[in-house]
């Protein structure tokens, strides 16, 4: 017995004495005690005010393009040629599927893969904006480069016309200036500074300017990714929207700017259940009605979520996370081995952390009877289920298929599945060049690879290229964050000059070692 105890005890010691060994040896990210400041670039009056007159065009897109105004698509496009003459000399463009742009340059040396910068033009709808008589077309200029004081108002109207383009406090206000024409504009003007420089790029560069990512590009983006491959083209790397650079504090107990590089992305379905039962009066209801069994499946499927995982983007993420940590939680990621449910759980309570871990599940529509003492015989649940990557819209099908064993349901999915992306690797001169640039525009800013949760438009682009960095070489607050999509929607001066002078260094810098 004694011998046994003496085992247990040498047992307990030696596994205390590795995790202890790999918590503290685990390549965790180094933090630093300050924070610089990001760089200051100089910003051209002219170069604001061509954007500023860019989001004054309302090109909102839908899911239903009958309600699109492509007459404002049109003069957009229109008035994007007048003002950078120089770009459409230089360049050819093709429009694709009459909205989708493509601006081609040629570079020197054929042999060597192309480079695609993607982004796009379309817009959401400005919300419910109490416009005040005459105010529509307001546009108020005061350029500065200085900004004003954070804003602190509540999301509830706009302080300035959504297509105003107004100019003021250190901001660019519109609708589509974060998301995504301050992208569009600033990977113009950059065409326009290398123009203007006579620089001429080793290797073809591609900007594709997206006319329906807000509604899934399935009408361009999609579009292009077909013309790509009907060619015969395949990029070295595409660039697209996805992370951000996030202010100090956005991980506990790390005062550093974190930029997120997205490596890849969750798919997406929408899957809608009709549940089947005993219509008729509500003064004589069956045991179990319809939505009661609809109840039943809902239930199934928030209580019993797809298993959790923990894919490279989100380890990766973790070393960065991690270092904030106390040490019971730099423990738990060090020590997968031992710690890993114990980690998925505690990651399972927050709902960002949540979805980097597993496909969600996200009740978002119910139909029922449209009576108050009407039992309805037919009950519909939509479901909306983002994808992580490694699973497929199937896996998703035979997990709602389980839950609604017993029932009679027929199940659909309205709209066609969006599978999950590939991972592009943390590796090459595609992602290498952005950490570059990102270490000279935001000093002292920790990188680290992550997944993204939302959709971009490089989710058609998994065919013509290994290699997709989902980025936008912005720093935003939360307030800033939060507006996205939102009212009071703007781009800073000194974001929109740092934002050029990315795109200006990764098109001048890629084949530069």
């Amino acid at each position: 017995m004694k011998k046994l105890l003496f085992v247990v005890l040498l047992l307990i010691i030696v596994i205390i004495s590795v995790v202890v060994i790999k918590t503290i040896t685990y390549p965790f990210a180094q933090l630093s005690g300050n924070q610089p400041q990001p760089a200051k670039v100089f910003i051209s009056e002219k170069t604001v005010s061509r954007f500023s007159k860019g989001l004054q065009f309302s090109t909102v897109s839908y899911i239903d393009s009958a309600e699109n105004n492509f007459a404002i698509y049109d003069s957009f496009r229109l008035y994007v040629r007048n003002v950078f003459p120089q770009v459409f000399t230089q360049l050819k463009d093709t429009l694709i599927n009459k909205h989708q742009w493509l601006l081609y340059w040629k570079g020197k040396n054929s042999n060597l893969k192309p480079i695609l910068f993607m982004s796009h033009y379309d817009v959401v709808a400005p919300g419910n904006h109490s416009e005040k008589e005459g105010d529509a077309h307001q546009n108020i200029f005061d350029y500065t480069s200085t900004p004003a004081p954070l804003p602190t108002e509540e999301f509830r109207d706009w302080k300035y016309p959504p297509f105003s383009g107004a100019v003021t406090e250190g901001r660019i206000h519109g609708r589509g200036a974060i998301d995504m024409k301050g992208v569009a504009f600033a990977l113009l003007e950059s065409l326009d500074t290398l123009i203007t420089s006579e620089f001429k790029p080793e290797r073809d560069i591609y900007i594709a300017l997206d006319p329906d990512e807000e509604v899934g590009g399935l009408r361009g983006a999609a579009k292009l990714a077909e013309y790509l491959k009907a060619r015969g083209l395949h990029f070295e790397t595409i660039y697209d929207e996805g992370g951000i650079v996030a202010t100090p504090g956005t991980a506990e107990g790390i005062n550093q700017n974190i930029a997120f590089v997205g490596m890849g992305e969750k798919g997406v379905v929408g899957y809608r259940i009709k549940v089947k039962g005993i219509g008729g009066h509500s003064s004589m209801p069956p045991l179990q009605s319809a939505a009661g069994r609809a109840a039943v499946i809902m239930q199934r499927l928030e209580n019993n979520q797809m298993k959790q995982r923990l894919i490279e983007p989100t380890q990766d993420f973790l070393k960065v996370a991690g270092a904030g940590m106390d040490f019971t939680g730099k423990m738990a990621i060090a020590n997968q081995w031992l710690l890993e449910s114990l980690l998925l759980k505690q990651m399972s309570k927050n709902p960002q952390a949540n979805a980097l871990t597993r496909t969600t599940t996200a009740i978002t529509m119910l139909k029922g009877s449209d009576g108050n003492n009407v039992l309805a015989p037919e009950v519909e649940v939509v479901i909306n289920f983002r994808i992580l990557p490694g699973e497929t819209s199937k896996d998703v099908l035979a997990h709602i298929e389980e839950a609604c064993k017993g029932f009679d349901v027929t199940i659909d999915a309205p709209r066609v599945p969006v599978e999950p992306s590939k991972l592009s690797p943390a590796t090459g001169r595609g992602y290498e060049i952005l950490k570059e640039s990102i270490e000279k525009l935001y000093p002292g800013t920790l990188v680290t690879p992550y997944l993204t949760i939302g959709a971009t438009d490089c989710k058609h682009m998994g065919d013509v290229s290994d290699r997709i960095y989902r980025f936008m070489p912005v720093l935003l607050n939360p307030y800033e964050q939060r507006s996205i999509h939102n009212f009071n929607e703007y781009l800073s001066i000194e974001n929109y000059g740092r934002m050029i002078a990315h795109y200006t260094y990764l098109m001048k810098n890629f084949d530069t070692k």
